[in-house]
Protein backbone atom coordinates (compact mmCIF):
# COMPACT_ATOMS: atom_id res chain seq x y z
CA UNK A 1 0.00 0.00 0.00
CA UNK A 2 1.42 3.37 -0.68
CA UNK A 3 1.91 5.86 1.67
CA UNK A 4 -0.81 8.70 1.76
CA UNK A 5 0.71 12.06 0.73
CA UNK A 6 1.87 14.30 3.51
CA UNK A 7 -0.91 16.36 2.29
CA UNK A 8 -3.12 14.48 3.17
CA UNK A 9 -2.17 12.95 6.31
CA UNK A 10 -2.62 16.95 7.07
CA UNK A 11 -6.19 17.34 6.30
CA UNK A 12 -6.83 14.04 8.07
CA UNK A 13 -5.35 15.50 11.39
CA UNK A 14 -7.13 18.44 11.36
CA UNK A 15 -10.57 16.89 10.63
CA UNK A 16 -9.61 14.55 13.55
CA UNK A 17 -9.19 17.98 15.39
CA UNK A 18 -12.00 19.30 14.22
CA UNK A 19 -14.55 16.14 15.29
CA UNK A 20 -12.67 15.69 18.98
CA UNK A 21 -13.04 20.24 19.30
CA UNK A 22 -17.22 19.80 17.75
CA UNK A 23 -18.60 17.91 21.41
CA UNK A 24 -16.58 20.66 24.02
CA UNK A 25 -17.86 23.75 21.92
CA UNK A 26 -21.35 22.57 21.56
CA UNK A 27 -21.31 22.75 24.98
CA UNK A 28 -19.68 25.44 25.51
CA UNK A 29 -22.51 26.86 23.46
CA UNK A 30 -25.30 25.62 25.59
CA UNK A 31 -23.25 27.47 28.69
CA UNK A 32 -23.11 30.70 27.05
CA UNK A 33 -26.71 30.31 26.36
CA UNK A 34 -27.48 29.57 29.99
CA UNK A 35 -25.56 32.66 30.73
CA UNK A 36 -27.91 34.85 28.29
CA UNK A 37 -30.73 33.77 29.44
CA UNK A 38 -29.54 34.69 33.39
CA UNK A 39 -28.83 37.89 31.97
CA UNK A 40 -31.82 38.82 30.25
CA UNK A 41 -33.49 37.36 33.20
CA UNK A 42 -31.45 39.57 35.72
CA UNK A 43 -31.99 42.83 33.27
CA UNK A 44 -35.43 42.37 33.06
CA UNK A 45 -36.06 41.79 37.10
CA UNK A 46 -34.56 45.00 37.14
CA UNK A 47 -37.05 46.56 35.17
CA UNK A 48 -39.73 45.08 37.43
CA UNK A 49 -37.46 46.84 40.81
CA UNK A 50 -38.09 49.98 38.96
CA UNK A 51 -41.93 49.44 38.71
CA UNK A 52 -42.44 48.45 42.26
CA UNK A 53 -40.28 51.57 43.68
CA UNK A 54 -42.83 53.60 41.32
CA UNK A 55 -45.50 51.47 43.26
CA UNK A 56 -44.58 51.83 46.39
CA UNK A 57 -43.61 56.02 45.71
CA UNK A 58 -47.24 56.36 44.80
CA UNK A 59 -48.75 54.16 47.82
CA UNK A 60 -46.64 56.15 50.42
CA UNK A 61 -47.81 59.66 48.97
CA UNK A 62 -51.58 57.70 49.25
CA UNK A 63 -51.13 56.56 52.80
CA UNK A 64 -50.06 60.45 53.60
CA UNK A 65 -52.68 61.77 52.37
CA UNK A 66 -55.36 59.35 53.62
CA UNK A 67 -53.83 59.23 56.92
CA UNK A 68 -54.30 63.31 56.94
CA UNK A 69 -57.74 63.09 55.60
CA UNK A 70 -58.23 60.37 58.40
CA UNK A 71 -57.18 62.76 61.16
CA UNK A 72 -59.23 65.61 60.05
CA UNK A 73 -62.49 63.10 59.51
CA UNK A 74 -61.64 62.05 63.01
CA UNK A 75 -62.02 65.76 64.49
CA UNK A 76 -64.97 66.47 62.62
CA UNK A 77 -66.53 63.19 63.74
CA UNK A 78 -65.49 64.22 67.14
CA UNK A 79 -67.62 67.67 66.85
CA UNK A 80 -70.41 65.83 64.72
CA UNK A 81 -70.99 63.39 67.17
CA UNK A 82 -71.13 66.04 69.90
CA UNK A 83 -73.98 68.22 68.35
CA UNK A 84 -75.65 64.61 67.42
CA UNK A 85 -75.53 63.49 71.34
CA UNK A 86 -76.87 66.84 72.03
CA UNK A 87 -79.77 66.40 70.15
CA UNK A 88 -80.89 62.59 70.98
CA UNK A 89 -80.25 64.20 74.37
CA UNK A 90 -83.29 67.05 74.12
CA UNK A 91 -85.45 64.35 72.68
CA UNK A 92 -84.65 61.68 75.20
CA UNK A 93 -85.59 64.88 78.07
CA UNK A 94 -88.56 65.73 76.35
CA UNK A 95 -87.20 69.32 75.21
CA UNK A 96 -88.55 69.03 72.00
CA UNK A 97 -92.27 67.74 73.20
CA UNK A 98 -92.60 71.35 74.67
CA UNK A 99 -92.04 72.61 71.23
CA UNK A 100 -95.18 71.05 70.03
CA UNK A 101 -97.40 72.29 73.38
CA UNK A 102 -96.37 75.63 72.36
CA UNK A 103 -98.72 75.12 69.22
CA UNK A 104 -101.80 75.26 72.14
CA UNK A 105 -100.51 78.96 73.09
CA UNK A 106 -101.30 80.56 69.82
CA UNK A 107 -104.10 83.20 69.45
CA UNK A 108 -104.73 83.68 65.89
CA UNK A 109 -103.90 81.57 62.76
CA UNK A 110 -100.73 83.85 61.99
CA UNK A 111 -99.40 82.97 64.91
CA UNK A 112 -99.51 79.19 64.55
CA UNK A 113 -97.93 79.34 60.74
CA UNK A 114 -95.04 81.49 62.89
CA UNK A 115 -94.98 78.94 65.56
CA UNK A 116 -95.58 75.43 62.87
CA UNK A 117 -92.48 76.98 60.19
CA UNK A 118 -89.71 77.76 63.55
CA UNK A 119 -90.69 74.40 64.57
CA UNK A 120 -89.75 73.20 61.48
CA UNK A 121 -86.67 75.06 61.22
CA UNK A 122 -85.00 73.60 64.03
CA UNK A 123 -86.74 69.71 63.05
CA UNK A 124 -85.01 70.33 59.90
CA UNK A 125 -82.07 71.05 61.15
CA UNK A 126 -81.75 68.48 63.86
CA UNK A 127 -82.42 65.76 61.12
CA UNK A 128 -79.24 67.49 59.14
CA UNK A 129 -77.05 67.47 62.01
CA UNK A 130 -77.48 63.71 62.99
CA UNK A 131 -77.59 62.91 59.09
CA UNK A 132 -73.87 64.56 59.53
CA UNK A 133 -73.33 62.36 62.13
CA UNK A 134 -74.03 59.56 60.50
CA UNK A 135 -72.01 60.59 57.03
CA UNK A 136 -69.40 61.39 59.04
CA UNK A 137 -69.04 58.25 60.89
CA UNK A 138 -69.53 56.61 57.31
CA UNK A 139 -66.71 58.34 55.81
CA UNK A 140 -64.66 57.70 59.12
CA UNK A 141 -65.11 53.87 58.20
CA UNK A 142 -64.12 54.24 54.78
CA UNK A 143 -61.03 56.00 55.31
CA UNK A 144 -59.93 54.03 57.85
CA UNK A 145 -60.47 50.66 55.67
CA UNK A 146 -59.03 52.63 52.72
CA UNK A 147 -55.91 53.07 54.64
CA UNK A 148 -55.70 49.62 55.77
CA UNK A 149 -56.18 48.44 51.97
CA UNK A 150 -52.89 50.99 51.24
CA UNK A 151 -51.19 49.30 54.10
CA UNK A 152 -51.46 46.03 53.17
CA UNK A 153 -50.79 46.98 49.37
CA UNK A 154 -47.35 48.72 50.94
CA UNK A 155 -46.73 45.48 52.55
CA UNK A 156 -47.38 43.25 49.33
CA UNK A 157 -45.40 45.21 47.40
CA UNK A 158 -42.55 45.47 49.81
CA UNK A 159 -42.35 41.80 50.31
CA UNK A 160 -42.60 41.58 46.38
CA UNK A 161 -39.62 43.64 46.26
CA UNK A 162 -37.55 41.76 48.45
CA UNK A 163 -38.58 38.35 47.16
CA UNK A 164 -37.17 40.03 42.95
CA UNK A 165 -34.14 41.23 45.01
CA UNK A 166 -32.90 38.11 46.07
CA UNK A 167 -33.55 35.94 43.34
CA UNK A 168 -31.44 39.50 41.01
CA UNK A 169 -28.84 38.35 43.92
CA UNK A 170 -29.01 35.07 43.63
CA UNK A 171 -28.82 35.00 39.48
CA UNK A 172 -26.06 37.86 39.49
CA UNK A 173 -23.63 35.51 42.20
CA UNK A 174 -24.46 32.73 39.29
CA UNK A 175 -23.45 34.73 36.27
CA UNK A 176 -20.02 36.02 38.18
CA UNK A 177 -19.10 32.38 39.39
CA UNK A 178 -19.61 30.87 35.94
CA UNK A 179 -18.12 33.94 34.64
CA UNK A 180 -14.64 33.58 36.87
CA UNK A 181 -14.61 30.18 35.15
CA UNK A 182 -14.63 31.06 31.31
CA UNK A 183 -10.88 30.76 29.98
CA UNK A 184 -11.85 34.06 28.43
CA UNK A 185 -15.03 35.96 29.52
CA UNK A 186 -15.02 39.15 26.97
CA UNK A 187 -16.92 37.06 24.14
CA UNK A 188 -19.42 36.10 26.66
CA UNK A 189 -19.52 39.33 28.27
CA UNK A 190 -19.79 40.97 24.92
CA UNK A 191 -22.97 39.08 23.95
CA UNK A 192 -24.59 39.57 27.16
CA UNK A 193 -24.38 43.17 26.63
CA UNK A 194 -25.56 42.84 22.92
CA UNK A 195 -28.46 40.52 23.23
CA UNK A 196 -29.76 43.16 26.68
CA UNK A 197 -29.35 46.16 24.60
CA UNK A 198 -30.96 44.59 21.63
CA UNK A 199 -33.80 43.81 24.01
CA UNK A 200 -34.31 46.95 25.26
CA UNK A 201 -33.71 49.01 22.63
CA UNK A 202 -35.55 46.68 19.77
CA UNK A 203 -36.96 43.55 21.79
CA UNK A 204 -39.44 45.66 23.67
CA UNK A 205 -40.74 48.57 21.62
CA UNK A 206 -41.33 45.08 19.45
CA UNK A 207 -43.64 42.99 21.86
CA UNK A 208 -45.37 46.18 22.58
CA UNK A 209 -46.11 47.48 19.15
CA UNK A 210 -47.45 43.26 18.72
CA UNK A 211 -49.41 43.92 22.03
CA UNK A 212 -51.24 47.22 20.79
CA UNK A 213 -52.39 46.36 17.59
CA UNK A 214 -53.20 42.92 18.58
CA UNK A 215 -55.76 44.20 21.63
CA UNK A 216 -57.09 46.98 18.76
CA UNK A 217 -57.49 43.99 16.81
CA UNK A 218 -59.56 41.96 19.18
CA UNK A 219 -61.62 44.57 19.69
CA UNK A 220 -62.84 44.86 16.52
CA UNK A 221 -63.66 40.42 16.48
CA UNK A 222 -67.01 40.78 16.35
CA UNK A 223 -67.52 42.12 13.52
CA UNK A 224 -67.01 38.11 12.08
CA UNK A 225 -70.78 37.57 13.55
CA UNK A 226 -72.00 39.19 10.55
CA UNK A 227 -69.65 37.39 7.91
CA UNK A 228 -71.48 35.16 5.67
CA UNK A 229 -70.04 32.81 3.73
CA UNK A 230 -71.03 32.03 -0.53
CA UNK A 231 -74.13 30.20 0.32
CA UNK A 232 -75.41 33.02 2.45
CA UNK A 233 -75.62 31.98 5.86
CA UNK A 234 -72.90 32.88 9.07
CA UNK A 235 -69.85 30.98 8.96
CA UNK A 236 -68.90 32.02 12.80
CA UNK A 237 -71.75 31.81 14.88
CA UNK A 238 -74.53 28.22 15.44
CA UNK A 239 -77.51 28.70 17.04
CA UNK A 240 -79.24 25.98 18.28
CA UNK A 241 -82.19 27.38 20.16
CA UNK A 242 -81.20 29.71 23.13
CA UNK A 243 -77.78 28.70 22.77
CA UNK A 244 -75.01 29.94 20.63
CA UNK A 245 -71.67 28.80 19.80
CA UNK A 246 -69.01 31.61 18.38
CA UNK A 247 -66.56 29.50 16.18
CA UNK A 248 -62.87 30.43 14.65
CA UNK A 249 -60.13 29.01 12.80
CA UNK A 250 -56.80 29.87 13.47
CA UNK A 251 -56.64 30.09 9.80
CA UNK A 252 -59.60 32.61 9.66
CA UNK A 253 -58.39 34.75 12.99
CA UNK A 254 -54.63 34.97 11.11
CA UNK A 255 -56.83 36.15 7.84
CA UNK A 256 -58.73 38.23 9.46
CA UNK A 257 -55.89 40.08 11.73
CA UNK A 258 -53.97 40.82 8.48
CA UNK A 259 -56.81 43.25 7.38
CA UNK A 260 -56.89 44.74 10.34
CA UNK A 261 -53.35 45.81 10.32
CA UNK A 262 -50.31 44.11 8.13
CA UNK A 263 -47.74 44.11 11.17
CA UNK A 264 -49.38 40.81 11.13
CA UNK A 265 -48.30 39.21 7.95
CA UNK A 266 -45.09 38.46 9.98
CA UNK A 267 -46.92 36.93 12.53
CA UNK A 268 -48.94 33.42 12.83
CA UNK A 269 -51.57 32.22 15.27
CA UNK A 270 -52.14 28.31 15.88
CA UNK A 271 -54.65 26.90 17.89
CA UNK A 272 -53.81 24.11 19.91
CA UNK A 273 -54.91 21.73 22.50
CA UNK A 274 -56.12 24.40 25.46
CA UNK A 275 -53.38 26.61 23.86
CA UNK A 276 -53.06 29.83 21.98
CA UNK A 277 -49.21 30.04 20.11
CA UNK A 278 -48.19 33.33 18.18
CA UNK A 279 -44.72 32.91 16.26
CA UNK A 280 -43.49 36.25 14.82
CA UNK A 281 -40.20 37.34 13.04
CA UNK A 282 -39.05 40.72 12.16
CA UNK A 283 -35.75 42.57 11.61
CA UNK A 284 -34.09 39.42 12.56
CA UNK A 285 -35.58 38.99 16.10
CA UNK A 286 -37.90 36.27 17.03
CA UNK A 287 -40.98 36.20 19.63
CA UNK A 288 -43.51 33.74 20.91
CA UNK A 289 -46.36 34.30 22.45
CA UNK A 290 -47.82 31.15 24.54
CA UNK A 291 -51.27 31.69 26.03
CA UNK A 292 -54.76 30.22 27.10
CA UNK A 293 -58.16 31.47 26.95
CA UNK A 294 -59.85 31.74 30.52
CA UNK A 295 -63.39 32.93 31.81
CA UNK A 296 -63.15 35.54 34.05
CA UNK A 297 -65.14 38.91 35.79
CA UNK A 298 -64.33 42.30 36.44
CA UNK A 299 -65.60 45.53 38.30
CA UNK A 300 -65.42 47.40 34.91
CA UNK A 301 -67.37 44.84 32.77
CA UNK A 302 -71.12 43.37 33.15
CA UNK A 303 -71.27 39.93 33.22
CA UNK A 304 -68.59 37.76 32.07
CA UNK A 305 -65.69 37.89 29.66
CA UNK A 306 -63.08 35.67 27.99
CA UNK A 307 -59.53 36.28 29.55
CA UNK A 308 -56.19 36.19 27.75
CA UNK A 309 -53.57 34.58 29.86
CA UNK A 310 -50.02 34.53 29.29
CA UNK A 311 -47.57 31.68 30.06
CA UNK A 312 -44.60 31.98 27.76
CA UNK A 313 -43.11 34.94 26.56
CA UNK A 314 -39.72 34.63 24.19
CA UNK A 315 -37.91 36.83 22.44
CA UNK A 316 -34.90 34.92 20.11
CA UNK A 317 -35.20 31.89 21.80
CA UNK A 318 -35.03 33.43 25.87
CA UNK A 319 -37.49 33.04 28.00
CA UNK A 320 -39.00 36.56 29.65
CA UNK A 321 -39.51 36.28 33.46
CA UNK A 322 -42.90 36.01 34.79
CA UNK A 323 -42.36 39.48 35.72
CA UNK A 324 -42.30 40.76 32.01
CA UNK A 325 -45.22 38.66 31.88
CA UNK A 326 -47.36 39.57 34.30
CA UNK A 327 -46.32 43.39 33.04
CA UNK A 328 -47.61 42.71 29.64
CA UNK A 329 -50.68 41.50 31.09
CA UNK A 330 -50.97 44.37 32.82
CA UNK A 331 -50.49 46.81 30.26
CA UNK A 332 -52.26 45.30 27.20
CA UNK A 333 -56.00 43.87 27.59
CA UNK A 334 -56.17 40.42 24.74
CA UNK A 335 -59.70 39.44 26.19
CA UNK A 336 -62.62 38.91 23.99
CA UNK A 337 -65.86 40.35 25.68
CA UNK A 338 -69.37 38.65 24.28
CA UNK A 339 -71.10 41.84 25.47
CA UNK A 340 -69.67 43.41 22.67
CA UNK A 341 -70.87 40.66 20.08
CA UNK A 342 -74.42 41.24 21.45
CA UNK A 343 -75.15 42.94 24.80
CA UNK A 344 -77.91 40.04 25.48
CA UNK A 345 -75.36 37.48 25.00
CA UNK A 346 -73.20 35.88 28.12
CA UNK A 347 -70.66 33.66 27.67
CA UNK A 348 -70.77 30.38 29.31
CA UNK A 349 -67.44 28.25 28.28
CA UNK A 350 -64.54 28.59 25.94
CA UNK A 351 -62.46 25.67 24.48
CA UNK A 352 -59.40 25.76 22.39
CA UNK A 353 -58.92 23.29 20.06
CA UNK A 354 -57.03 21.85 17.51
CA UNK A 355 -57.30 25.15 14.79
CA UNK A 356 -59.98 25.98 16.25
CA UNK A 357 -61.79 27.95 18.80
CA UNK A 358 -64.80 28.04 20.25
CA UNK A 359 -67.27 30.31 22.37
CA UNK A 360 -70.38 29.21 24.35
CA UNK A 361 -73.27 31.99 24.76
CA UNK A 362 -76.52 31.61 26.36
CA UNK A 363 -79.09 34.35 26.09
CA UNK A 364 -78.95 36.40 29.31
CA UNK A 365 -82.37 36.56 30.92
Amino acid sequence: MRPLPKAACILICFSLCLSLLAGPALAANDDTKQLLQKSLTVFEIDQELARIEQEQSKLVLQLASTEQRLQEQQALSVQTKKHAGQILRAYYMGDRESLWMLLFTVSSFKEALVMFEYMQMILGNDHRTLQAYKDSERQLKDLTSSLRSSQDALQQSKDRYTKQREQQVLLQRQIDTELSMQADAAPVLKQITDLTVQWQEKGIPLFRTYFTALAQAMKQLPELVNATGADGKNTHLIMNGFQYTFQITDQELNAFLRTKNPLFNNMTFRFKDSQVIATGKQDQMEVEIKGSYEIATKESVKGKYIRFHMSQLKFNGFDLPQTTIEAMEKDFDLGIYPQSIASFLQVTDVRLQEGKLSIFLKLAL
